[in-house]
């Protein structure tokens, strides 16, 4: 919800790419889903469709290791 708010006020509907967030603030925009050691752990990638992923493993001062997709149940 608070990707799509910010997507919303800041002019990136329809444009695709993944607004990524950290302990609940808005960290920014990319074009597509990559470098995940340019985040830190924790870091969570939502696109404009719904889905979201989170940088898992690694360290604050070298970034994450990977991006895993998030699971959702449904719930």
């Amino acid at each position: 919800m608070l990707a799509r708010i910010w997507r919303e006020q800041n002019g990136y509907t329809g444009r695709a790419g993944v607004i990524v967030l950290f302990q609940g603030n808005v960290q920014g925009w990319v074009n597509t889903l990559r470098n995940p050691e340019h985040w830190q752990p924790g870091c969570i990638a939502v696109n404009e469709e719904g889905p979201s992923w989170t940088t898992m493993a690694g360290s604050e001062r070298n970034g994450a290791l990977m991006w895993m997709a998030n699971v959702h149940d449904g719930v």
